[in-house]
């Protein structure tokens, strides 16, 4: 199986188990803005960032079913060189420290174990047909990874001698979404390079403890003040929306309900005719259905963004990623493009504060009720994989996996030919499955309802 090629030679030990010894690494690319951490047996020990101490909170009591995996997952085309890719992995581990990095410790104590370079141990699973891989990869992907033993799990299917599935399996505490097509290119450019047939990767900037360490001192020395200031006053007086959701820690099952909305391929149109995003317009869907649903004229609404502000952390791989809160209005006599431009306002200025942690926001402010802010959810997951690349003659083409919902209450949009499929993770013990199965059609509805005329009011769509 594969094709020979000078990676063969490379080929190491790849034995698995916790990570750990070795000598110390190099130092990362660029310099920290501060100390190296302290050192033991190899290994690098700094803080962990505001959102990994957080992220840990979660995965203690909600991290069942995979829900804070953060999969890479993509299909590989071609006679692959399998010596080669395992070579290109652990090239991909020396040069990003976040795939080597476990933690220990809880709380404000949290800590990054950097460990050295070394093997990043690929599992050949097995050979079977297309339906036979997926039905493996999904037990992968609701398989919890343990960030105390190993960040990352990396499995490669066989389907035929010229198709592979290759699955990268990372606690959310050392990626995100962004970080995933980061490590896809740098994994098809070392493979290539391995070969002989293309140069290696660009520069990574920033390594993730770097960006930690930049962003605790930030805290400490007051940097974040505007952010602070203008998140205070953004959301002053906020309630969420009043959903019908029982009050509890969310702690159940996650359940999905799916619904296309192929109507909806004006919105792009009409996103354009607006000069903003398909983001902001399919969030105005959003405003529009909460405001059917509950009445309410003024809304707020969660959702991440990548938090790539700094020109050091664009090649960064960890976690990056922000909860923010989108406030707007709905006026009374509103057609669905005024929504659109009120949508388009609250997305522009969130974006333009989403360096402070959601959860370092005073507690009167970020919560309220039986509902918090961030029970509620959109997201747009705008499929960063979807380009193939042609890389030492096979070619890789990331997936978009179907993860775990990670929010008792999220609505997630998925580019779908000309239009939108709309998929609502919500906790069983929550949200009543028959009305939440409505709300996802709802959405759905309108979406199409304010692609065919959006100059007809809210009200009316």
């Amino acid at each position: 199986m594969g094709r020979a090629g000078p990676a063969r030679a490379r080929r190491r030990d790849r034995a698995g188990g916790r990570m750990g010894g070795g000598a110390v690494a190099g130092g990362p690319e660029g310099r920290a803005p501060g100390g190296a951490g302290g050192r033991t047996g190899g290994a690098r020990r700094l803080p962990a960032s505001a959102g990994q101490r957080l992220l840990w909170f979660l995965d203690r009591y909600r991290g069942a079913g995979g829900a804070l995996n953060c999969p890479m997952v993509c299909r590989i085309g071609g006679p692959l060189d399998t010596a080669a890719l395992e070579a290109a992995l652990d090239g991909l581990a020396a040069r990003h420290e976040s795939l080597r990095t476990t933690f220990e410790g809880a709380g404000r104590n949290l800590v990054q174990v950097i460990h050295p370079p070394g093997p990043l141990p690929l599992e050949h699973a097995g050979a079977g047909t297309g339906a036979a891989v997926d039905e493996a990869l999904t037990a992968e992907l609701r398989t919890r990874i343990d960030p105390v033993e190993r960040p990352v799990r990396a499995r490669l299917w066989r389907i035929s001698p010229g198709e592979h599935v290759l699955c990268l399996n990372m606690h959310h505490l050392v990626t995100d979404t962004w970080s995933c097509d980061v490590l896809f290119r740098d994994l098809a450019a070392g493979y290539a390079a391995l070969l002989g047939e293309g140069p290696p990767p660009p520069p990574v900037g920033w390594q993730y403890a770097q960006y930690a360490l930049w962003q605790e001192r930030s805290l400490g020395r007051g940097g974040f003040r505007r952010h602070e200031e203008y998140w205070k006053a953004r959301l002053a007086g906020v309630t969420p929306p009043a959903l019908p959701l029982k009050p509890g820690g969310g702690g159940g099952r996650r359940l999905s309900e799916l619904v296309e909305a192929a109507g909806a391929g004006g919105l792009r149109e009409l996103a354009a005719a607006r000069r903003t995003t398909v983001f902001a317009v399919l969030l105005a869907v959003y405003y529009a259905l909460l405001h059917r649903t509950t009445g309410q004229h003024d809304l707020a609404v969660a959702s991440l963004f990548a938090n790539r502000t700094r020109p050091e952390v664009q090649r960064t791989v960890g976690f990056l990623a922000n909860l923010l809160v989108l406030r707007t209005s709905v006026p009374p006599r509103a057609t669905f493009a005024d929504l659109v431009d009120a949508a388009r306002t609250t997305v522009l200025d969130a974006s333009a504060h989403q360096r402070l942690p959601f959860h370092l926001l005073p507690q009167a402010t970020a919560r309220g009720g039986p509902v918090r802010l961030d029970d509620v959810v959109f997201q747009l997951l705008a499929e960063p994989l979807d380009a193939a690349v042609r890389a030492g003659g096979v070619e890789f083409r990331g997936l978009v996996p179907d993860v775990a919902g990670r929010f008792d209450f999220e609505l997630a949009l998925m580019p779908r030919g000309r239009g939108f499929a709309a998929k609502l993770f919500y906790a069983e013990d929550r949200a009543d499955p028959a009305w939440a199965r409505g709300f996802a059609a709802e959405y759905a509805r309108l979406a199409a309802a304010a692609a065919a005329d959006p100059s007809r009011p809210v009200t009316a769509l």
